[in-house]
Formats: structure tokens, sequence, C-alpha cells
């Protein structure tokens, strides 16, 4: 019995029609499969709060683990650290692995697009610091070795925009708005590194301790005693 050449070209039709159905299917489940097994939540971020928090279309609050941005809009390049935030992720399908919640109830989390850990970029752009976490992850060297990058080429918050310091002085004194108070740390704090002195602010460097406590700074809780 022959087939038609048109009845031929509908039934190949078919066939690759069955067969692309069933990839798509296929691929589908090993993505679902993948997430799975890796613990990630695959979402689309609706909002970008800052430098490191952002909303998701399952009306989940993201924190992102290991990294603390400058403070929107107020501190040095803290809007810069959201406009690219929203560069990275707004609008964009993402995958996050939850590390359980903080105490606002924000799930603290990695955050991937595709294959980039948006945690690195911040921090290796200069736009985020590493802030070593209870859980040490393959992933906590690589955000730790992104900032020494950041540093290393004076980007972002280690550019001489955020870092302008008095010479020969190096004692940093930090105004905190939040509980008004003003804190001072000397190169042995545990949170030296982290501090900023922001230009055109009530920040300010010390050439010794004396000046700092004179000037109304308490030495931080975090220096050895």
């Amino acid at each position: 019995m022959k087939i038609s050449k048109s009845v031929f070209i509908f039934l190949l039709i078919i066939f690759f029609s069955s067969i692309s159905l069933n990839f798509s299917t296929l691929f589908k489940n090993l993505n679902s499969y993948f997430l799975k097994k890796t613990n990630r939540v695959e979402v689309v971020v609706k909002k970008v709060i800052d430098g490191d928090t952002v909303d998701t279309s399952d009306g989940e609050r993201l924190r992102l683990y290991e990294i603390n941005a400058p403070e929107y809009p107020k501190d040095c390049l803290g809007v810069d650290a959201k406009t690219r935030m929203e560069n990275l992720v707004l609008n964009k399908k993402i995958q996050y692995e939850k590390f359980g919640r903080d105490s606002f109830g924000r799930i603290i989390t990695y955050i991937f697009v595709d294959k980039l850990l948006i945690n690195e970029v911040m921090t290796e752009e200069g736009l985020a610091y590493f802030m070593k976490g209870k859980t040490v992850t393959e992933n906590s060297l690589l955000i730790e070795q992104s900032q020494d990058k950041a540093k290393l080429a004076a980007r972002g918050v280690w550019s001489s925009f955020c870092q302008t310091k008095k010479e020969g002085c190096i004692i940093k004194g930090n105004y905190r708005p939040a509980d008004n108070t003003r804190i001072y740390h000397t190169p042995d704090c545990y949170n030296y590194d982290r501090i900023t002195i922001k230009p055109g602010t009530t920040d300010r460097w010390f050439c010794n301790e004396g000046e700092a406590k004179k000037a109304g700074f308490v030495k931080s809780k975090d220096c050895p005693k």
C-alpha cells in the first residue's frame, strides 16, 4: 500500500512534534529534579529593596547571605548598590538557596542568575562587604576572595570616594543615626575593614583614641579589650 506524499509529510510532522514535546517534557523534569537536588527555588524578582535585599514573585523577601551592601540611600554608594542589583535581577528569573530566616522573617540565601552567583558579583564590584556566615559553604571562599579583588583594585566602597583617610590617622569614627550613637574602631577591631568614613557626614578619622573619646565617640564592642 502506497502512502501519498502529503500523508507522508503529515506523519513526519507528527513524529517530530512528538519528539520535540518529549524532549521539552524531559528537560522540564530534569530542571525540576536539578532544582530539588540542589535545594534551589526558582522565582522572578519583582522588587529590589537595596543592594542585598529583594522581593520575589512567590511573596518572599530574600536577604543575600554573607554580604552586606551599603545602606540605601544614605550610605556611601548605597544608591549605586541598589541600581546594580536592579540591573542584575529585577524582573528576571532567579534561583535561590535557603539557609533559614533572619529576625525580620527574610529568607537568607544565595541568589543565582543562570550560573552567576549574585552575592559574589556584588562584593567583587565593591558594592557589598563580605560577612562570614554561621554556615560555611563552597561559595564562602569565592565571596571572600571577590572582596579581596575589590580591595586590591580599590573599587566601590574600597575606593577613595568612600575611604578618604587623613594622613597618619587610622581610627575610624562612625555615626549611627539609627540609635544616635558615635562609635570608633581601631585597626584591630573585628569589623574595622567594613566600616566606611563617608565624606560630607559626621563620620571622621582620628589620630588617637583620646581624640575620639573627646569628640564623644565610644570604642566598638567588637574590639579587643
